[in-house]
């Protein structure tokens, strides 16, 4: 039987009354293509339903690279990847949303 959770680094972020969540993912996944993309994006929709979905990783040079909504990218280019409040969460497929609180 398969395992149906998987953990993974993000934030839920509420700032300027937005709720965004913030994945860290590997830099290959942001090259990958659109398809790529799409599909990592759409494993975390069951975890954060209706939020906008920002995928981050980090270069070799650790500079940050956001993939996502131009103005919460912007923004998080300007923040920083230090003031990301990072969090190692477990997801299973029966939770709805773990951030029901933030909704």
């Amino acid at each position: 039987m398969a395992d149906e959770s998987f953990e993974f680094r993000g934030a839920l972020i509420k700032e300027q009354g937005l709720t965004f969540a913030v994945v860290e993912v590997e830099l290959s996944t942001l090259r990958g293509g659109e398809a790529v993309v799409k599909e990592t994006r759409e494993r975390f929709e069951p975890v954060f339903k209706k939020v906008p979905i920002i995928l981050a990783a980090r270069g070799p040079d650790r500079r940050a690279v956001y993939l996502g909504r131009p103005d919460i990218v912007r923004f998080l280019t300007t923040a920083g990847w230090a003031r990301i409040p990072w969090k190692r969460y477990r997801a299973r497929k029966k939770d709805r949303n773990p951030f029901r609180d933030w909704a």
